[in-house]
């Protein structure tokens, strides 16, 4: 018994290490766009966004998709006593990905120009075949830590994650800079960056064999030992079960691939100059890092809601589970809305501080708006996988997809990158709505009282308005066009908007004693702040 209880301990550690580093991957995934801008400028980072989208699918599916599905797996049959059809399942799986991505490296280095072609830029073929070695690092990332999570050590799996992105963004920063000061091309520094992903992804592979000293692959099974037709049959249900499983992480990605084959198609066809339609797209791309960042702040502090969810719906107190579920969709429109309005304020500091002008204001103020939704896409999706409904988030993002292309085709030769900006933000808003439509049906969705979400509106409202006359007040109290000055109205303004949210959790009645206990993270801040007033 004391062995099973420390057992449970180690997992449950490594559960909490791998949630941190997989939020400080994502943050360094979204961040480092902003200083590789800097750097490249808007050509520079339109090439490597347009090629982006590759390596962003196979490392969701390396890191949430297959070795979540082997995992559970492996970790089955070593219950059951079967270690000898652990250890098919295990190479089954491996030479299955192994071939799967030599086959999809070889289309795409062959077909890089075809593809370049089909993006409206031919010279984005080299771009693409840099980047398509990813390719062929998604088994080795996959069944490495699937092996080690199946056995309940999730280290490996942390560790090798945090390291490739550390130094995937250490390349990719450090080539751009030489390649910048050598004076090359856009499209030979954003070749530059993609190989920079490919050496992040090989640090991650070496580190991941260095911590489990290959334990993995001395455990695979030779390859003509194995049956052919059964390895296709078993690989083809792990992969739809993988994918299934990280759809709704892929829903960013997915759309970044979208805009990367229709904006400068549709662009062009819209008579817009090769070249302009190029440098559109890249400050079009702006708006990227400041989504990926709004929505990870959001979702960090409600999806530690949806634990407690299902373990109440698991143990049939539904009224439990009905509070849980509210007090998710409250936070997200706290916390979502506050970062959307917040950057809806101030998006045009914000734009020169972080991206060296003000070009695109409107098309970033436009992209604000999927915060808050993106968000509440997350949540309610984590929710039904707490309820078990996990197959409707998978039908909202085939929705969100489809709806995301049709709209480009027509907004885009009408308003340009702000109509590509309109179409994330109606797909985000129709995937919502059909997720609350889905799970009304299934007589499980618990909004609760309006009267709940009254003292929200009013915070987000009262929150846009006084940051709204501080930004203002700022800017006519200082003349001039800096960036130093739009730092200082970006950073105060938010700040001074952060404060008045802060003020009104203390003296609102936002959330009850109770449901602070429920959020652990933020109660945490709402405590120390307490502290340090009295």
């Amino acid at each position: 018994m004391q062995g099973t209880n420390s057992n449970n301990r180690s997992v449950l550690k490594g559960i909490a290490l791998l949630s941190g580093v997989a939020l400080l991957a994502k943050i360094l995934s979204a961040a480092y766009r902003i200083p590789y801008q800097n750097l490249s400028g808007d050509l520079g980072f339109y090439v490597y966004q347009q090629v982006y989208p590759l390596y962003g699918i196979i490392m969701v599916l390396a890191m949430y998709g297959f070795p979540v599905v082997l995992s559970k797996q492996r970790a089955e049959l070593l219950a059951s006593g079967k270690e000898e059809e652990a250890r098919k399942i295990m190479s089954l799986f491996f030479y299955g990905l192994l071939l799967f991505s030599a086959v999809a490296w070889f289309s795409l280095f062959t077909f890089a120009k075809g593809i370049a072609f089909m993006m409206g830029d031919i010279r984005l073929a080299t771009p693409i075949r840099a980047m398509s070695y990813v390719v062929l690092l998604l088994p080795f990332l996959s069944v490495g830590r699937g092996f080690h999570q199946g056995e309940g050590d999730l280290i490996p799996t942390a560790v090798s994650h945090i390291a490739e992105q550390f130094m995937r963004v250490l390349f990719i920063l450090g080539f751009t800079y030489v390649f910048v000061q050598l004076r090359f091309d856009a499209y030979t520094i954003g070749t530059g960056a993609a190989y920079g992903s490919v050496f992040g992804g090989i640090a991650g592979v070496l580190l991941l064999l260095f911590l489990t000293k290959a334990r993995w692959v001395r455990q695979l099974v030779h390859p003509f030992d194995l049956n052919f037709l059964s390895m296709m049959k078993r690989n083809f249900a792990l992969m739809k079960q993988s994918i299934f499983i990280c759809i709704t992480a892929l829903i960013l990605v997915l759309f970044q691939l979208i805009d990367a084959f229709t904006v400068v198609r549709l662009l062009q066809k819209s008579s817009t100059i090769e070249i302009i339609a190029f440098e559109a797209k890249g400050v079009f791309d702006r708006s990227q890092p400041l989504l990926q960042l709004g929505t990870i702040l959001t979702t960090t502090l409600t999806l530690a809601l949806v634990p407690m969810l299902s373990k109440a719906v698991m143990e049939g107190h539904m009224a439990l589970a009905r509070k849980y579920q509210n007090l998710s969709y409250r936070l997200t429109i706290l916390v979502g809305g506050a970062a959307t309005v917040g950057l809806f304020v101030i998006i045009e500091p914000t734009n020169y501080l972080l991206f060296t002008d003000t070009t695109g204001t409107n098309v970033l103020r436009v992209m604000s708006l999927a915060i808050l939704f993106s968000s509440l896409f997350t949540t309610i999706s984590a929710v039904l996988q707490g309820y078990n409904y996990t197959y409707l988030p998978a039908i909202a993002v085939v929705l969100g997809v489809f709806i995301k292309f049709s709209s480009n085709f027509i907004l885009i030769p009408i308003y340009g990158t702000l109509g590509a900006a309109w179409s994330t933000v109606l797909a985000v808003i129709l995937m919502v709505a059909f997720l609350l439509l889905a799970f009304k049906k299934k007589k499980s969705l618990y909004l609760g009282f309006f009267s709940s979400y009254v003292p929200i509106i009013c915070v987000l409202g009262g929150m846009g308005l006084l940051t709204f006359l501080w930004k203002n007040g700022l800017t006519s109290l200082f003349s001039g066009d800096s960036r130093e000055l739009s730092a200082i109205i970006a950073l105060s303004s938010a700040g001074f908007g952060g404060a008045i949210v802060a003020i009104c959790l203390f003296t609102m009645p936002i959330f009850t004693e109770e449901e602070w206990g429920n959020i652990p993270k933020l109660n945490k801040v709402r405590v120390r702040l307490k502290k340090l007033l009295h």
